[in-house]
């Protein structure tokens, strides 16, 4: 990984992204296209005007490289969460046999770039049934409905609904335990990179990034390495605190989206 972030931040032209849409049309021309990850999360950050654009930015990434089925020149979300406690309950996702094909049937309760996005992962079923598959926004029987959030307000969400939307062969799962983690770690590479264009040092937000490349590539197996994860949260947390409420629009309110991972970072133990 070289990354050269001192002469991107050189060349770099701020320009204002009012909504998701001009985000999303900037990540399809600018970012997308660029051979490593770690290079679109800090271009994505780069670009990024407000934290809503950072946190997309970061999830992009972490979607690729969790699912390297995903094509490259499309926006995507990844649909976990299952509200079974509404009323009335939204039955989660699951899938049986119709006519000799797979088909898909239920609710995603948190679509993220609900408005923009091209691709949606989902999961279907639970346990050892459990399967991963990329549906194309067409895909007939799914439904995308918003959803107002507070946090994050910029950013489009929503709700999916699955009405026996037939599936091709499940994505490889063998990276989706690490999702989690490397979302973490490229939302605050992409915040790091967005952050030197307000921090005094940009030597501090490089090196920053370095060592977030280095984990989300290989995540913490001793504990070195997890020692190396949590000093890496408590700087990124400290650039937080140095960044100025006027940054960015809203910014006082969706630093949140930095420190919330904190907290599960610092209690992390080795699996």
């Amino acid at each position: 990984m070289s990354i050269d972030y001192a002469d991107a931040l050189s060349r770099h032209t701020e320009a204002v992204l009012s909504d998701e849409r001009a985000f999303a049309d900037m990540w399809l021309q600018q970012v997308a296209p660029l051979s490593s990850r770690v290079a679109q999360a800090v271009q994505g950050g780069l670009l990024a005007d407000r934290l809503a654009w950072v946190f997309v930015a970061g999830y992009q990434c972490a979607l690729r490289h969790t699912f390297a089925q995903l094509p490259a020149d499309s926006m995507a979300a990844f649909a976990v969460s299952e509200d079974r406690k509404g009323d009335p309950p939204l039955p989660g996702v699951t899938s049986k046999i119709v006519d000799g094909e797979t088909k898909v049937s239920g609710y995603k309760t948190w679509v993220a770039c609900c408005a923009t996005l091209s691709h949606l992962v989902i999961k279907s079923d639970r346990g050892e049934k459990a399967n991963y598959h990329c549906l194309e926004r067409s895909s007939h029987g799914l439904t995308l409905a918003p959803k107002y959030g507070a946090f994050l307000a910029e950013m489009s969400q929503g709700v999916a609904q699955l009405n026996q939307v037939a599936v091709a062969t499940p994505l490889d799962a063998s990276q989706v335990s690490y999702f989690g983690l490397r979302e973490t770690l490229y939302i605050y590479m992409a915040f790091c990179a967005w952050a030197g264009k307000f921090s005094e040092s940009a030597e501090i937000c490089e090196a920053l990034i370095h060592r977030l490349a280095r984990l989300v590539e290989q995540p913490p197996k001793d504990e070195a390495g997890l020692v190396e994860l949590k000093l890496v949260d408590q700087a990124v947390q400290t650039l937080r605190e140095s960044i100025p409420t006027a940054a960015a629009a809203n910014y006082e309110q969706d630093q949140r989206l930095i420190a919330m991972y904190s907290s599960g970072i610092q209690k992390r133990e080795l699996q």
